[in-house]
């Protein structure tokens, strides 16, 4: 028996101690990788722990010896053991060494992993001071203030120059600390806590110079108000009494010129005023916005009282306003009132003129023109007095009254009383005349009933006598003729009796030119139809006489043969007296032909 299977048990048990060491210094990293890569953020004298236990336990990380004396150890142990503890023995150490061999590469990253983050750690204790000045800055940037008066406010305005003269200082350092933490942020193994420490610093450093800066200009502008509302206090009461005095002069003037040239003064002054108070008075608003929000609670209610009794004194510019306002609406109303005059003015001479022209044309007008002519020119007369009457009214609301009137108000006075009277008289002088014309229209009327009544009469007749008479033939049908043209001269003489009365009527106008011309025209034609009908008369009567002549020489002739064929006519019957008849009756027959031709 050899030396190693005499004391197989001895040198089992170192083999399975050192085994068993292995596996546990193994379990020993494997826990030291998973700390150092835990999730946690440590500080940097917890990480630095890790680290240290971390490469102590990797100092041999081969462990080549300690392998090989094992592999060796147990090959001789195994030598003459079962072949089954033998497989055992031998599958637990090449899963040993097998597990040792993957933990190398782990091992290895870590190692470079430990480096990278103690580098972060280190960055972050760079940063740690200057982040904390950073936080300084930024507490006294945002933290509350209240001062009460201007010396507080420049005090803390130079704490805050401080504060960004020293950030500008630290300026340099910090760009490169951020700079710095871009580069390891580069790395793509880099622990997520290192992004928030390269951000804090950076946003930090942006935010806190940003607060800073919003800080200190909030001081200037708080400086700035607590100036400017001193300023502006004094400034606005000086406008407002000024604009007080501009009140006093606003007056009325009554030279129309003037008057506009002096509204256009005072609003331009107006403007002024208001623009100057009101600026001052926004000024002063924004003033106290800009105070209140760091004044005192105290010194806030002081400031809005003073500001109350301010905003009182600013009726100045409403009353102002009124003010120039009624003037404004007293310049117009005036201009109003003047064109008023100087158009009636100029329509006073048309009015004359038209009055003249109705005289001068009323022989070549009819009445209803003259009529209608003047009663248009009354009524345009009425109109114009309704304006006149406005005027008179207005000038009693535009014009001052009484015994001391200024002269440019006299001037309108006068003006209107001359347009009044002027119209007046020639409201009078078209009354008379339409009066007159007025007389006119009912002998026109007359007139014209008798001429639309005779002048189509007239038309007939000229129509029929041109047209002849017809030719009877017999007794009855000349009789008939002759009661026709009997007729005929009946209406010629009842129409003429028309056309007398008709320029009867024409001769009692003022005017009657036109008629008497008309009436002429009409006679001459009426002349000449009643000479036909004359003519026509003559004519029928004669022919009708001798038709009556023949008819009863006839008649005669005929009862007198008749008797000749009685015993008594026998002894009467005379050859001669019947040749006689004979022959007048003969000489009336063509006599009645001729006269009949000649019809």
């Amino acid at each position: 028996m050899t030396f190693w299977q005499e004391n197989y048990t001895f040198i089992k048990d170192v083999y399975d101690m050192r085994h068993q060491k292995m596996a546990e210094w193994m379990e020993n990293v494997e826990k030291a990788i998973a700390r150092i890569m835990a999730d946690k953020v440590y500080t940097s004298a917890e990480f630095k722990r890790e680290r240290d236990n971390f490469h102590a336990l990797c100092k041999d990380l081969e462990r080549a010896e300690v392998k090989k004396w094992l592999a060796q150890i147990l090959e001789i142990l195994m030598a003459e053991r079962a072949k089954d503890q033998r497989k055992n023995e031998f599958e637990a150490l090449d899963a040993l060494i097998k597990k040792h061999e993957e933990l190398v590469p782990t091992v290895m990253k870590t190692q470079v992993m430990v480096d990278l983050y103690w580098k972060c750690y280190a960055y972050g204790d760079e940063l740690k001071p200057h982040i904390e000045f950073l936080d300084g800055i930024m507490l006294s940037s945002t933290r509350e203030i209240a001062p009460s008066c201007v010396e507080n406010v420049d005090e803390l305005i130079e704490r805050q120059e401080k504060s960004l003269v020293q950030l500008e200082t630290k300026r340099a350092v910090v760009r490169d600390l951020i700079e710095k933490g871009r580069k390891i942020l580069e790395n793509p193994d880099k622990p997520k806590f290192l992004e928030g420490h390269v951000q804090r610093i950076e946003v930090g450093w942006d935010d806190t110079k940003s607060k800073a800066q919003e800080r200190l200009k909030l001081l200037q502008e708080t400086k700035d108000a607590w100036v400017g509302y001193a300023d502006n206090n004094e400034t606005i009461v000086v406008e407002i009494d000024k604009g007080a005095e501009e009140i006093k002069k606003v007056k009325k003037r009554f030279n129309l010129q003037a008057a506009f040239e002096d509204l256009h003064k005072r609003q331009e002054i107006l403007k002024n005023t208001k623009d100057s108070i009101m600026g001052l008075y926004n000024a002063i608003r924004h003033n106290v916005d800009v105070m209140s929000i760091t004044i005192p609670d105290d010194k806030k209610k002081l400031i809005e009282k003073e500001n109350k009794a301010l905003t009182e004194k600013l009726v100045v510019v409403s009353q102002f306003e009124e003010k120039v306002g009624k003037i404004d609406t007293f310049c117009t109303a005036l201009k109003a009132f003047d064109d008023s005059l100087k158009t009636i003015d100029g329509w006073m001479m048309g009015a004359t003129k038209e009055l003249e022209d109705i005289k001068l044309s009323s022989d070549k007008m009819a009445p209803e023109d003259r009529v209608a002519r003047t009663m248009d020119l009354q009524e345009d007369i009425a109109a114009k007095f309704e304006v006149i009457k406005n005027n008179a009214e207005q000038e009693l609301a535009l014009l001052p009254q009484g015994d001391k009137v200024p002269a440019d108000a006299q001037e309108f006075k006068d003006e209107l009383n001359r347009i009044t009277k002027y119209v007046t008289d020639l409201q009078e002088k078209t009354k008379q005349e339409c009066d007159k014309y007025s007389e006119d229209v009912k002998f026109w009327a007359e007139y014209r009933t008798g001429i639309k009544e005779f002048t189509p009469w007239l038309t007939q007749a000229e129509k029929a006598s041109t047209e002849g008479l017809s030719k009877p033939s017999n007794l009855p049908e000349a009789t008939a003729l002759a009661e026709k043209v009997h007729g005929f001269e009946k209406s010629c003489l009842d129409h003429l009796k028309v056309l007398e009365a008709a320029n009867s009527a024409a001769k009692k106008m003022t005017t009657h030119k036109e008629a008497d011309d008309e009436v002429a025209a009409l006679k001459a034609r009426y002349d000449k139809v009643k000479a036909v009908s004359d003519d026509w008369v003559k004519k029928v009567d004669t022919l009708v006489k001798e038709w009556q002549l023949l008819d009863n020489t006839v008649t005669e002739l005929n009862a007198w043969v008749a008797k000749d064929k009685t015993a008594e006519g026998e002894n009467q019957f005379s050859l001669e007296k019947m040749e006689s008849t004979l022959g007048e009756l003969k000489n009336i027959f063509k006599e009645k032909e001729k006269l009949v031709e000649n019809l």
